[in-house]
């Protein structure tokens, strides 16, 4: 298994694809890279979103896999076992180096809700409370890593539209290949 070393958290990396081989390249710098720009940002976190980086035990790269009995093809937050499914296309695709710890941070805060809220009830408003809090979240990470202005409008943009947010859960089509709706795994 290969683990990285995020704000002095062990994060294994499990990549379960059937040609894992193929793509190993692919991910492993990423996964490497994505811990060494958390950590060289140590000092700029404040010490709450510290502890949220170092909630996310296991990243998962899949492409397609059964969970709790449903068919799941796009990325999802286990918050039970803090393993962030990440799809492939989607690891890849969260280019440049900046961006992929703010996606990271963003489930991760999600983590962070689970152990304070408990499970994410059937009430849409509540999910969507939950999806714009961890926008807002992912946001502040994203300025202290001085993301893209790209990234910084598009989650500016979501993060302060609660009709977006909803019709980007209800849909599955959000930004930058993002996830589909939380309460699709969980009810």
């Amino acid at each position: 298994m290969i683990t990285v070393s995020i704000l002095d958290q062990t994060v294994d990396l499990a990549i379960e694809l059937v040609d894992a081989d193929d793509h190993r390249d692919a991910i492993v710098p990423r996964f490497e890279e994505m811990a060494g720009t958390i950590n060289a940002a140590a000092n700029r976190f404040s010490n709450e979103q510290a502890t949220v980086f170092k909630l996310t035990r296991t990243l998962t790269i899949f492409r397609r896999k059964i969970f709790r009995g449903k068919t799941i093809s796009r990325s999802f937050m286990d918050y039970r076992e803090k393993n962030f499914h990440w799809t492939l296309d989607e690891f890849v695709a969260w280019d440049p180096a900046p961006r992929r710890p703010t996606a990271y941070f963003h489930d991760a805060w999600h983590i962070r809700q689970f152990i304070e809220l408990g499970e994410p009830p059937n009430d849409e408003d509540v999910l969507i409370d939950r999806e714009q809090d961890a926008m807002a979240q992912q946001l502040d990470v994203a300025r202290i890593l001085n993301c893209d202005d790209v990234l910084i409008e598009d989650l500016t943009r979501y993060s302060n539209d609660r009709e977006r947010i909803r019709l980007r859960l209800l849909s599955g089509v959000g930004f930058n290949a993002r996830v589909k709706a939380h309460f699709e795994i969980f009810t």
